[in-house]
């Protein structure tokens, strides 16, 4: 198993926001986490990441005990994690963005050294670009680019930083139909082309269920469902959770 927690727990005082949920991942896969607001989503996203230390459980990847490691050092082990508020250097290039990060994961970098001589760095950052159908606005100042590239640029510099884990918090969110659309669809490339892991917590029903190979749903705090998209639609639990919600069975 890739990335998994055992028990894990996040209490703010007497708010269980997560109490006890047992979370797996698999190499290669597309899996998303799903509730109410208030269920918890995000508070184990941040557990994974390293955002918080749990009350109590564990969370592990490749099998090491990562539950005590800072959101840098989990970063560092190949966990990255986007936010719902877009991430990026407004002043700089889309090009300059994706290549900072990439400059991060090197070990022995010379600051004094033009940045124009690492020349494999200048064409990952173009071949990230590539991905995120972004190339053609390498030179736009990032500032310029509407919403969802953003979003596109955001997802760019966390592939920068090489991870073998990517955790997408609404990618979608703010986004117009069209967007939302486009957004999915590329996040469904990178995982079968790359063969990239991706948890993702997403609002969108319809992307949710469009994309993901696996669900897991969150309900105040603990696991209510888990399994396919069909499985968690036809799930009576579910339906009674997302009741008078968007219809996605």
């Amino acid at each position: 198993m890739l990335l998994r927690t055992e028990g894990i727990c996040k209490h703010f005082g007497g708010l269980r926001a997560v109490d006890g949920v047992d979370f797996t991942l698999k190499e290669g896969q597309l899996k998303s986490i799903i509730g109410p607001n208030g269920a918890g989503k995000t508070t184990l996203f941040n557990l994974i990441a390293g955002v918080y230390r749990p009350t109590a459980g564990k969370v592990f990847f490749r099998d090491r005990d990562i539950t005590r490691l800072s959101l840098h050092q989990t970063s560092r082990l190949g966990i990255t994690k986007t936010y719902q508020i877009t991430q990026i250097f407004p002043g700089l290039t889309v090009f300059e963005n994706v290549r900072i990060a990439a400059q991060s994961r090197v070990s022995a970098f010379n600051f004094w050294r033009s940045t124009h001589s690492f020349a494999p760095l200048n064409e990952r950052a173009l071949e990230i670009l590539r991905q995120v159908e972004l190339l053609e606005k390498r030179n736009w100042l990032a500032s310029t680019l509407s919403h969802g590239e953003r979003r596109y640029l955001e997802i760019g510099i966390a592939l920068a930083t090489e991870p073998q884990v990517l955790l997408l918090d609404e990618p979608t969110a703010g986004m117009s139909v069209a967007e939302t659309a486009m957004c999915a669809g590329l996040i469904r490339r990178l995982n079968r082309e790359l063969r990239l892991s991706i948890v993702l917590v997403e609002h969108d029903m319809s992307v949710v269920m469009g994309i993901s190979e696996e669900i897991l749903v969150l309900n105040e705090g603990r696991v209510l469902a888990e399994g396919t998209p069909r499985e968690v639609s036809d799930n009576r639990e579910v339906q009674r959770v997302y009741l008078g919600e968007e219809k996605y069975a």
